[in-house]
């Protein structure tokens, strides 16, 4: 199958040039506002030979319908390029339903993580914007931790903001966990030391503005300090672009993998895909609610599939997010 993009003014005339190009025979996978926000895109796909609809003693190449992963990516205003890939991805899939070529479209283009091991010998460091969810992910990975047995032990920098160090205090005392503060990078290693060896260590930074060099310096600083594993928290249902734009700026702070927050406020998801793409981040989880007795989900391409393909596109999308442990299962 033969993919390409047209963009035009208006609809007419986005489908005259899918008709003199690809001819009579192409088909329509989705119709979608141009990226300057002026006229319209189409993107349609023709079949590269009429043998390929043939049977010659083997099963057919799939049995899903490329217009419903189409039309899911299309909702989730997955950006233009990352679109076109996942969608000719999906379409050279030997698979058996949507969910399978979609996952296999995915796992093309996202890498997948494990969450940090209770057991890990260094620290992990949350970073990432204001009110991404960052003290909420800190706490639920000390439950965690503490539910394999281990100690664990929160180190805060996040002082300055009002009532900060209140959440923080509140989150350890349910956790049992040993409460730290570094007020600046360099108090960090003292911090660390301070929980020994046998704790999960977790710290929680401040919110940052990715677009804010003095803000970046910071993070950078308190992440050589530290000899983390720097993790971006970011809400799953930001702006694509901007979200993407954020995930490439810590990146360069030293962030190596992700997590996804406040599922349960989004229904589309595109910028937590542009985030981990744009930013060659390792996609560790996902988080559906803000209270730390419930669990981080870790992802697989099958779960994030059906994140995307609640039911194979059957009924609303409303409720995408409610099967989210079962999903993540798989």
């Amino acid at each position: 199958m033969r993919l390409k993009s047209f963009t035009a003014n208006t609809l007419p005339e986005a489908m005259r040039l899918v008709r003199d190009a690809l001819g009579a025979d192409a088909v329509i996978l989705s119709t979608q506002p141009a990226e300057s926000g002026l006229g319209v895109r189409i993107t349609a796909a023709l079949e590269e030979s009429p043998l390929d609809d043939l049977y010659f003693g083997s099963e057919p190449a799939s049995y899903f319908d490329l217009d419903t992963i189409a039309e899911a990516l299309s909702f989730h205003r997955i950006p233009a390029g990352l679109f076109d890939r996942l969608v000719g991805a999906a379409a050279s899939l030997s698979a058996e339903d949507s969910v399978m070529a979609l996952s296999g479209a995915l796992d093309s283009e996202l890498t997948f993580a494990a969450l940090p091991a209770p057991l890990t010998p260094h620290p992990t460091m949350l970073i990432g914007p204001p009110g991404a969810g960052k003290s909420a992910t800190a706490a639920k990975l000390c439950a965690r931790a503490r539910l394999a047995g281990r100690k664990t032990a929160i180190v805060t920098m996040d002082t300055a903001k009002s009532g900060g160090l209140a959440q923080a205090e509140t989150f350890a005392h349910a956790l049992e966990a040993t409460l730290l503060q570094a007020d600046q990078p360099e108090a960090l290693p003292d911090a660390v030391l301070a929980c020994g060896d046998d704790h999960f260590i977790v710290i929680d930074t401040p919110g940052a503005n990715p677009f804010l060099d003095e803000d970046l310096e910071r993070l950078t600083k308190a992440a050589s300090a530290s000899s983390a594993e720097i993790v971006l928290v970011l809400p799953a249902g930001g702006d694509a672009a901007e979200s993407a734009e954020a995930a490439t700026a810590f990146k360069g702070v030293g962030a190596s993998a992700m997590i996804a927050t406040r599922l349960d406020t989004a229904r589309r998801f595109g910028g937590l895909l542009s985030a981990a793409v744009s930013g060659r981040l390792d996609l560790l989880a996902v988080s559906a609610s803000p209270h730390i007795g419930d669990p981080l989900h870790p992802v697989n391409p099958v779960a994030l599939a059906r994140m995307f393909l609640p039911d194979e596109m059957a009924g609303s999308l409303n409720g995408q997010t409610k099967d989210l442990k079962r999903w993540s299962k798989q």
